[in-house]
């Protein structure tokens, strides 16, 4: 084989792989700008129904905060759980782990839009709904401190912090699939994974998988 030939042969590869990256990039892109949109309801809903349900109780004129990590990873995860942490698994384990029993709940296409928006850790902020006495903050992990008594000196309304996956969702936007992690003073906490379905324009939570607790 000439040298010609076989130079012609590694330009075709080279553009080939190139456009193959660039195509994947621009899908990853959509996707993204996709579940972008729906992010906020979805997160607005799992929080009113299962965090704030009672907020108007807890007293006048506090405004209770949820604080939320901006890019969702595992750098501050324990090790004594990074095994059973969404963020502290690899491409493959995600991949293979959305293949199990409880994820066949819901639809394909929603499974491979979660695992797809987890392959990089891009910010996650939105805007949020939530009721009267509440509101959202999202954080960078530098912002939560190094001690305890520093978290709670900055965030004195705190109900913990939340670390949230970027949401999975099918073709229609009427089913969302995510994981979230609680972290409370001491050692509370717990994380898990939680299916999600538009009834009538609503999002409800329809069912939660625990991975650990603490």
């Amino acid at each position: 084989m000439s040298q010609n030939r076989l130079k012609k042969i590694a330009l075709c590869a080279t553009v080939g792989i190139v456009l193959l990256l660039a195509l994947v990039g621009l899908f990853f892109a959509v996707e993204q700008r996709r579940t972008q949109a729906e992010t906020g309801a979805v997160l607005s809903a799992l929080f009113c129904q299962g965090v704030l349900r009672d907020v108007d109780q807890w007293g006048a004129g506090r405004t209770i905060e949820i604080l939320i990590q901006r890019k969702p990873d595992c750098r501050i995860c324990p090790r004594w759980f990074d095994g059973q942490s969404w963020f502290a698994r690899s491409l493959k384990s995600r991949a293979s782990l959305v293949s199990d029993a409880w994820f066949a709940q819901s639809s394909r296409l929603t499974r491979t839009s979660f695992f797809l928006n987890s392959v990089f850790s891009t910010d996650l902020n939105t805007a949020m709904r939530l009721p009267s006495g509440a509101r959202a903050v999202f954080v960078n992990p530098s912002d939560l401190g190094t001690e305890a008594s520093d978290f709670e000196a900055r965030f004195p309304n705190n109900l913990g912090y939340f670390v949230v996956s970027h949401i999975g969702l099918n073709l229609k936007k009427t089913e969302a699939l995510l994981y979230v992690e609680h972290f409370c003073p001491g050692l509370c906490g717990g994380g898990g994974y939680v299916l999600m379905r538009k009834a009538n324009g609503v999002w409800h939570v329809v069912d939660r998988h625990s991975t650990w607790v603490s």
